[in-house]
């Protein structure tokens, strides 16, 4: 959800005044006229009546809000609101915590305010535990669990560890079922999750290779712009925002995945790897962090990352990876990634 406000904010078209139809947010309180504050604290702000969004500007700091939402982007960090934005005929109301929250960490001098800690960027999380059914992914040659087995054994304890720390969860499958990698994305575009994360386990020719790794996607190409699945994907996406499907609005959402995904994708892998150091008896191969152009990962719209677990190839990662015991501790490495990364 955090992640598709964060899209909307920045999909702006040139300024159309205050033309559009109004945000209804029913039994909301009404708030504090914006254009007072503003004009209180000297700060520039405008609003697009086409995509809603109100774009804040003090001393160079850009900020921006979308009415009809409790979340604001203050440079790159979200902020909550204790209620959403609302607009009445041409007045735009914020509410009573809007001062504080947004523009004291905004550098609006406030006496007696201090810089608000914001809440957890992460809300809802897409697991995806690869192959499954007829795709048996990488196969143990010992003939014990092959990938498919292990990381849906691994998806659904980081499942549960997740829905302990308060995060809703949506896994891409949770049966022995084959899911279709652009299934998988589909998932993804619909779910109006915050991050995609998928596990699965490495095999190398060299049996002696091993360790954990986290993948991200490091530029977007123009080729990547044009696969279809992407296209399918955004068109998706700005349907769930209710959003004109316009080209150039597509464009935006497009030109906007390097530097938003990009950066906190980048983010997240450097968070699991850091909790996989720390954990007794994984291991990290090399700096742990690699790039990839694999296609879940290429084609979601949010920050995402692959996780290989561990190498079947190798003898001793593979007896851990069959022990539910080890499981469990990559099932914790990864969630407290994904909690340390939620919560920086």
């Amino acid at each position: 959800m955090i992640f598709r406000l964060f899209i909307y904010f920045l999909m702006l078209l040139t300024l159309h005044g205050c033309g559009g139809r109004p945000v209804v947010v029913p039994n909301a309180p009404m708030g504090i006229p914006l254009q007072d504050v503003c004009d209180r604290y000297h700060v520039t702000w405008q609003w697009d009546g086409v995509t809603q969004v109100v774009m804040l500007e003090y001393k160079g700091n850009m900020s921006k809000a979308l009415v009809g939402s409790s979340t604001v982007l203050v440079g790159n960090q979200q902020i909550n609101l204790s209620a959403p934005l609302r607009r009445e005929n041409s007045t735009i109301y914020v509410p009573e915590d809007f001062e504080a929250k947004v523009l004291a960490p905004f550098g609006v001098p406030i006496a007696g305010l201090s810089t608000a800690e914001s809440s957890s960027r992460v809300h809802v999380i897409i697991i995806d535990a690869g192959h499954g059914g007829k795709d048996r992914g990488t196969m143990n040659p010992s003939g014990g669990m092959d990938e498919k087995e292990i990381v849906l054994d691994v998806a659904k304890r980081v499942r549960m560890l997740l829905q302990d720390a308060g995060i809703k969860v949506i896994m891409t499958r949770d049966t022995d079922d084959f899911i279709s990698l652009p299934e998988r994305t589909i998932i993804a575009a619909r779910s109006g999750a915050d991050l995609f994360v998928s596990i699965h386990v490495n095999s190398n020719i060299d049996r002696s290779v091993n360790g954990l790794l986290v993948y991200y996607l490091e530029t977007i190409g123009r080729r990547d712009f044009s696969e279809e699945q992407r296209k399918e994907n955004e068109h998706t996406f700005l349907k769930s925002l209710s959003a004109q499907d316009s080209s150039t609005l597509q464009g935006i959402v497009t030109d906007m995945m390097n530097t938003l995904k990009t950066a906190q994708s980048q983010k997240l892998a450097k968070s699991i790897i850091r909790e996989a150091r720390q954990e007794p008896g994984v291991k990290v191969r090399g700096d742990g962090i690699r790039l990839c152009r694999f296609f879940v990962v290429r084609n979601t719209l949010i920050p995402a990352v692959l996780v290989e677990t561990g190498f079947l190839s190798n003898r001793e990662e593979r007896s851990k990876l069959v022990s539910g015991i080890y499981r469990q501790k990559i099932a914790e490495v990864v969630a407290r990634g994904i909690m340390d990364y939620a919560n920086e």
